[in-house]
């Protein structure tokens, strides 16, 4: 059986829920494919306190994310599942989609809301935690001697934790510290070690722990950015000659490539992606 929806959502974050959200609110049909088996994201589990969200002074990515749940209906969302494969409806004008759970998709509109996926340069390992999440770090101990690679905001708030935590830092940066003015103030008061090196990295990865440039750490942590996903360019369906996406095809948030991406940012472009299918499918 195909199910009829005005708007697919590949992608059931901060981005994807929002939208979903709006189109409620717009009157308009649509379903979720999410390929975790929950919905929320990178911050379904984060207890971290979210900075900067009006009206939300102290409020965890895990709760703001049930918040944001507690406004659609969850029913309409597949999990643990992927968008496989993409044909055009020439008769109804839309996208015919097939799903790795065997389920199918007819959608006029399809909106991918994938996010972006932390960055490193080293190779997977039990020892290499990559990207931010105090889940990631919870396993650490006191007096674990952990390196931190990075010197942006996540990598700096990473290593006051750690040290909180009461593990021994060492904080790796490229060039120059880029974490903003207030946490490198908190850096310096902590005395975390900071240090520079080159674009080179040696890493050295054992099943006991990392070396580099002589020096053993129980961890490495890296905190090198995110790249944003490309999972629309999996369908080359999708593109025009000229490599622009379908105007029925729409990508918001991280994987729009932003210069300075946050959560808000993600919201605006799901309220206007929104604004702009509703005002469409008016006029179809």
């Amino acid at each position: 059986m195909t199910d009829n929806v005005e708007v697919l959502i590949i992608g059931g974050g901060v981005g994807g829920l929002t939208l979903a959200q709006w189109l409620t609110g717009l009157g308009r049909s649509w379903r979720i494919v999410e390929r975790e088996a929950y919905l929320g994201g990178p911050l379904a589990h984060s207890q971290y306190v979210l900075k900067w969200i009006p009206g939300w002074p102290a409020v965890s990515g895990r709760d703001y994310m049930a918040a944001i749940l507690a406004g659609i209906d969850t029913a309409h969302c597949e999990l643990s599942g992927e968008l496989t494969q993409i044909e055009m409806d020439e008769i109804d004008q839309g996208w015919r989609c097939q799903l790795s759970n065997g389920r199918a998709m007819r959608a006029k509109k399809l909106v991918f809301a994938c996010g972006a996926a932390p960055v490193s340069p080293f190779a997977p390992a039990e020892r290499v935690i990559v990207g931010p999440g105090l889940q990631k770090i919870a396993h650490l101990q006191t007096g674990h001697r952990v390196l931190v690679l990075g010197g942006g905001d996540n990598a700096a708030e990473h290593a006051l934790i750690l040290q909180e935590m009461g593990c021994s830092v060492v904080m790796l940066v490229r060039s120059a510290l880029r974490a903003s003015a207030v946490l490198a103030q908190q850096l310096r008061a902590a005395q975390i070690d900071l240090r520079v090196h080159g674009d080179a990295l040696p890493l050295n990865v054992s099943a006991s722990g990392v070396e580099l440039f002589g020096e053993s750490y129980d961890y490495a942590a890296v905190y090198y950015g995110y790249q944003p996903s490309t999972a629309a360019t999996v369908f080359p369906l999708l593109y025009g000659p000229d490599q622009r996406i379908s105007r029925d095809v729409f990508i918001l948030g991280d994987m729009s490539g932003p210069s300075y991406p946050n959560i808000l940012l993600t919201q605006g472009q799901a309220a206007v992606v929104a604004k702009q299918i509703d005002h469409a499918l008016s006029g179809d």
